[in-house]
């Protein structure tokens, strides 16, 4: 394998995963994710472009502002190391970082990251990300596919997943008498249904469902948060499904109807 391919990857998703830090902070606050730069969340110092280098400038800071001192979580290189790991991963699960497979891996991974750490701290999913990620998604969709074909694939998984979790939330609320599920998840299966089409979004929902039920027992179990409201975002679980089905889908199912479906 050539290894300075996924090394140029890694390194160009480093400050992409840095400027999702500041979406993930500001886009739920309706703030502007442009301006103004950078700056402390405690002293509102801006923060030097030479204390601003992804995951190198917190470990040489120990995680703290030059300026005031004050503590910065870790989510901030949490969140650029994944997403320049996740970028590495995408040039040789998609083979080829010419291809509109990629772009729409690239992409995925954006929305993902984002969204993610949105709905673990707001329990919010902006429609600026769904809705905008599956027009996105319709749009690449027949350059995938090499024909118009693909864009028909994507809208059928874009409903399909949009109706079936809309139906689990309708249920889920009239047999535990409160919401279960936010129009937020409905809305990015949506999303996800669009770039992994039908099959793939009938398999995202089985593989969130296994992840968000022993994600859920984990965090109860560990956060006293999550045992006080019982609410664990379910978003998270379905972008990590949106992406093994995105990249392993056909695989996963193609085993499956071959071990269990041969006659």
């Amino acid at each position: 394998m050539d290894w300075l391919p996924l090394f140029i990857a890694f390194i160009f998703g480093l400050p992409i995963g840095s400027f999702l830090n500041v979406v993930i902070w500001r886009l739920p606050r309706n703030e502007n994710i442009a301006f103004p730069p950078s700056h402390c969340p405690v002293c509102d110092a801006k923060i030097r472009a030479y204390d601003n280098i992804p995951v190198i400038s917190y470990l040489i800071l120990k995680g703290e502002c030059r300026d005031c001192g004050a503590k910065i979580t870790p989510r901030y290189p949490i969140v650029e190391f994944t997403t320049a790991l996740l970028f590495a991963l995408a040039w040789p699960l998609t083979g080829s970082a010419l291809g509109w497979d990629f772009a729409a891996a690239i992409i995925l991974t954006i929305l993902g990251v984002a969204i993610t750490g949105i709905d673990i701290d707001h329990r919010i999913i902006p429609d600026e990300l769904s809705i905008g990620g599956l027009v996105v998604a319709l749009i690449l969709a027949p350059l995938r596919a090499g024909n118009w074909q693909g864009l028909l694939y994507a809208a059928i998984g874009a409903v399909l997943g949009a109706v079936l979790l809309y139906l689990v939330r309708v249920l889920g609320s009239a047999i535990f008498k409160k919401e279960a599920m936010g129009l937020g998840d409905v809305k990015l299966i949506a999303m996800i249904g669009a770039f992994v089409g039908w099959r793939g979004v009938l398999l995202t929902i089985f593989l969130a469902s296994i992840l968000g039920t022993f994600g859920g027992v984990i965090a109860i179990a560990a956060s006293k948060k999550a045992r006080k409201e019982r609410l664990i975002p379910f978003g998270p679980f379905l972008m990590a499904a949106g992406l093994i089905s995105f990249y392993y889908g056909e695989t996963i199912l193609r085993w499956y109807f071959d071990t269990f479906m041969e006659v």
